[in-house]
């Protein structure tokens, strides 16, 4: 039998899936419907030596990695996050007068997919996270208004079906 052709009946992740939470000090979590998208990147970058070897590589450095993540919300979840860092950025004291300054306060974001019909639960985190920057995306039409996001983790991490947190370095 040819088997080129995948069975059907397979489940593959997509957004009806996916489950995401902020977990924010002096905040609690907080379950975030109003999200359109998210995305997250992580690289590791390496130094090289080449020495006396003609322009070759010899060697590598173990190198640092570097994280960067956003998040496309509808003005509502943007909002609930807003309120969710506010607390926690009093309780470290970012506050000068009436101004808080939430993009001090870090918290994690855990992003779960369960596909129908499994029980695989395909689990990633950012952590360290902190609100560094948003902008509107709002404009003439039906289209709910818009707030993208920048998130800035420190580290994310996959969970593999070991049960073991999966990092680049």
């Amino acid at each position: 039998m040819n088997l080129a052709y995948p069975s059907v009946n397979e489940q593959e992740c997509s957004w009806a899936n996916i489950e995401i939470a902020f977990s924010v000090p002096e905040g609690g979590t907080l379950q975030l419907v109003d999200i359109e998208a998210i995305k997250w990147s992580r690289k590791v970058e390496v130094g090289e030596s080449k020495g006396t070897s003609g322009g070759r590589v010899m060697k590598r450095t173990a190198g640092t990695e570097s994280c960067e993540a956003s998040a496309s919300v509808l003005r509502s979840g943007g909002i609930q996050i807003v309120e969710a860092l506010e607390p926690a950025a009093e309780a470290l004291g970012l506050v000068r007068g009436d101004e808080v300054a939430i993009g001090g306060v870090t918290f994690d974001v855990l992003i779960q997919h369960t596909p129908l019909g499994t029980d695989r639960i395909y689990t990633a985190k950012l952590l360290g996270c902190r609100y560094l920057g948003d902008s509107d995306d709002m404009k003439q039409g039906n289209d709910a208004d818009m707030v993208e996001i920048t998130l800035n983790p420190v580290k994310i991490l996959t969970l593999s079906k070991t049960g073991r947190w999966i990092a680049l370095r």
